[in-house]
């Protein structure tokens, strides 16, 4: 009986990348500079406090390989999701304040992950005797998620540590990776195998599922991360180019090295959602314009230098073909 996550549709791969914060802050808590990490991946170390920007999934891969080859730690995967604020993290959060069960928590649990990323798909299989809970990466990495993978082991461990409480048995456990590697074979007492899949899972007694969690009442309460819009290719290069729209080239060479993706994969991944980069520019450009009519007191002149436009004719012109008024008419329209 599988409980599973997100769908097929939404399947390339992007995730937001202030998920990799708290290696960044592991790092800078041990005075190790993660610049020359930022530095290989092209990536600026303020981008990662901004939950809005997404990236390739493989674009965090290789950061998170980086910053363990530049501290030295080859489990420094591992050693983030041992200190990680499970309190902190909304899925979490919000699943243990609005369950009692460990079944209830997990249903409820795997609704609420994918908010964070498109690049996994998260399941819970039950079987007669044991309970399984999957997550299976959508696509073949072609970067090794080795510091994913260990940080994923020690969330989930501990994860099922804290809602399982006494009940807890590390020998009944057993987590599964093709990326072991990622982790000690001895870690927590758990058993520990490799896997044919590129993605992780955790197994444990069946008859846990079915436990009072011991943390009922205990979250703090938290919110989610605004979400406006799901985590697309889309999303994506909307993310990136917000503060780019100046800038003359964004083809599709230099937009997929922004997200940490091939241009070939990234113009597939448009097609599949009925789009085009420049249709999404446009729409971006119309976007920012109209944010910036309403909400300030920019001039007409000074919004269209942001968006790209020297002249402000240019950009007027734009803007009524895109809207079918001129940007004074569309703010005059918002003040009345």
């Amino acid at each position: 009986m599988p409980f599973n996550s997100t769908s097929q549709e939404h399947s390339e791969g992007f995730v937001r990348l202030s998920l990799a914060a708290p290696f960044l802050r592991h790092l800078t808590d041990r005075d190790i500079n993660p610049q020359p990490a930022l530095d290989q991946v092209g990536l600026k170390a303020e981008l990662l406090s901004d939950p809005s920007v997404y990236v390739h999934s493989e674009l965090v891969y290789g950061l998170l390989n980086a910053f363990s080859d530049l501290s030295g730690d080859r489990y420094l995967g591992l050693n983030v999701g041992e200190t990680f604020d499970l309190q902190e993290w909304p899925p979490f959060a919000q699943a243990l304040q609005s369950t009692k069960t460990l079944f209830e928590f997990f249903t409820r649990f795997v609704g609420l992950v994918p908010q964070e990323s498109n690049s996994v798909r998260h399941s819970l299989v039950i079987e007669a005797d044991k309970a399984t809970y999957r997550i299976k990466r959508q696509q073949e990495p072609t970067v090794p998620p080795i510091q994913v993978t260990g940080f994923g082991a020690a969330i989930y461990v501990r994860l099922l540590q804290t809602v399982v409480g006494d009940s807890w048995d590390a020998s009944r456990v057993r987590w599964e990776s093709r990326y072991i590697n990622g982790l000690p074979i001895d870690y927590k007492g758990i058993e520990v195998g490799l896997g044919t899949d590129p993605g992780m899972q955790i197994s444990f007694p069946v008859e846990w599922l079915f436990l009072r969690h011991v943390s009922e009442g205990s979250a703090k309460h938290i919110t989610s991360p605004r979400r406006d819009q799901d985590v697309t290719v889309v999303a994506a290069l909307r993310s990136v180019l917000r503060d780019k729209l100046d800038e003359t080239d964004l083809g599709p060479e230099v937009v997929a090295g922004l997200l940490g993706i091939q241009p070939e994969r990234f113009l597939k991944a448009l097609q599949k959602q009925g789009t085009t980069l420049p249709r999404e520019i446009k729409r971006l450009r119309v976007d920012v314009a109209k944010e910036h009519l309403i909400e300030d007191q920019m001039t007409i002149a000074e919004i269209g230098l942001l968006l790209g436009y020297s002249d402000k004719s240019h950009f007027t012109r734009f803007f009524r073909g895109q809207t079918g008024m001129t940007p004074t008419k569309f703010r005059n329209k918002q003040m009345c």
